[in-house]
């Protein structure tokens, strides 16, 4: 029983910092470059290292630190590069996984889908990322449900990992909100016709466009070719579907 309790308390431990971290990083309280030791990080949450070195891992995982030599880990910068992979990898496989889910979505599915849009308008009204992303998550998670166990796990990490860049692009003032609420609309407004390929080119079309904003706001020089062939592979599979080429 008291190894249980230990272990829970570890978690708890492990959740608490990964927390606190995670909402310093995306919020700016933590720089990106800023440089942090294991040592004052245990200090500064009254953790012991086990715990600590498990929350950095799992930000690690999500692109939001590098480790460095001596125990010392570093807020890690803002990546075009690595936001185009990113997106273009969630481009390719939410494109999928969103088709092979339509044609097993239920009436709870849809409905459940709906609510999660209803969420998100509700909390887009007062500007409220923070609550935004919650049902944010969950709709995406939905989308894809029925994928598979496998696939449905890398979405959502991918999906974590794009989290930073998602918050740039979303809070770019009123018109962003709105032109991401009629995006997610248009999805599942093809999921409950059954039209897996409109939704599966509704999701791919949602998904280019919050990386080309991001683009064009930090590094409007950039070419984004990975996004223009992750969008080019879905549109080639669509055609595949229908006509048995691919054009």
């Amino acid at each position: 029983m008291g190894a249980r309790v230990s272990a829970g308390a570890a978690r708890r431990s492990v959740d608490v910092v990964h927390g606190a971290l995670r909402e310093a990083i995306l919020e700016g309280d933590l720089e990106q470059g800023t440089i942090l030791s294991q040592v004052q990080l245990a200090e500064r949450y009254g953790v012991s290292r086990t715990p600590l070195r498990e929350a950095l891992r799992l930000l690690q995982g999500e692109g939001l630190i590098d480790a460095l030599p001596n125990r010392r880990v570093q807020v890690a910068s803002f990546s075009v590069d690595d936001l185009e992979q990113i997106y273009a990898m969630r481009i390719t496989l939410e494109s999928l996984a969103v088709r092979l889910s339509v044609a097993q979505f239920d009436a709870d599915d849809l409905r459940e889908l709906n609510a999660r849009l209803a969420e998100m308008d509700a909390f887009a009204e007062p500007r409220d990322i923070d609550g935004w992303n919650r049902p944010h998550a969950a709709f995406h998670r939905g989308l894809v449900s029925h994928s598979g166990a496998r696939i449905v796990a890398l979405v959502g990490q991918l999906s974590e990992t794009a989290d930073r860049y998602r918050r740039l692009a979303v809070t770019q003032g009123d018109h962003a909100w709105t032109r991401v609420a009629h995006e997610h609309r248009e999805i599942l407004d093809a999921c409950e016709r059954r039209e897996a390929g409109e939704a599966a080119q509704a999701m791919a079309r949602h998904l280019a466009r919050t990386v080309l904003t991001v683009v064009s706001l930090v590094a409007p020089e950039h070419d984004p070719a990975r996004v223009r062939m992750a969008l080019a592979s879905v549109a080639a599979g669509e055609t595949a579907g229908v006509n048995g080429t691919v054009a």
